[in-house]
């Protein structure tokens, strides 16, 4: 896939897109996400999970106390209590996911998930959570989780939904931007 095409795929710009292509064709290759349905429904979720990306880290900078508490119910009761992990990132990625908050293009988290890929993959993600930070392995592990989710059979079908509730569970955080990407993306690829 040429960096022109990705970024028109995935609202990206050049630049990012340029950084990208080379190691999202590999591992979309490596995963049969080869069909334009599965590319675009494989790249609208890339591009929301990654900010169009620009993010393979989980943004966890809040200023906001209060605001944490409502994201957080089960980690934070009080404000006073969440006071500590403001503008703190990396405490609250801490306190949250131990240290495997999402990282790379669809935000793995949770050590059991960076276990499996480290495994599936060949890669030690457990000592080295930044790994997924970098293009290659943010690439290579976006498609495994695709794959191993059982995502391809879902964009076969155009199921954006079901495709959003293997990657964020029952929320379905961010369909309507998620359908509407898949919809710019697959007309670029046919």
């Amino acid at each position: 896939m040429t960096p022109d095409t990705l970024a028109k795929c995935t609202g990206a710009i050049l630049r990012d897109a340029e950084r990208f292509a080379d190691p999202l064709s590999a591992a979309m290759a490596l995963y049969a996400i080869n069909t334009p349905r599965r590319q675009a429904a494989f790249l609208a979720t890339v591009s929301i999970e990654s900010a169009k990306l620009t993010a393979t880290e989980e943004n966890l900078y809040y200023k906001d106390s209060a605001r944490l508490c409502r994201l957080y119910p089960r980690a934070f009761k009080t404000g006073d209590e969440a006071m500590p992990y403001t503008c703190n990132p990396k405490a609250l990625g801490e306190k949250l996911y131990g240290k495997y908050w999402g990282r790379g293009l669809i935000q793995l988290t949770w050590e059991a998930n960076y276990k499996r890929a480290a495994e599936a993959l060949g890669r030690d993600y457990l000592t080295n959570p930044d790994l997924l930070k970098e293009p290659s392995d943010a690439s290579l592990t976006a498609a495994w989780f695709w794959h191993d989710k059982g995502c391809n059979e879902l964009a076969d079908s155009a199921d954006m939904a079901g495709v959003t509730r293997k990657v964020n569970g029952p929320a379905l955080v961010h369909l309507s931007e998620r359908e509407t990407q898949y919809i710019r993306a697959l007309a670029v690829l046919r």
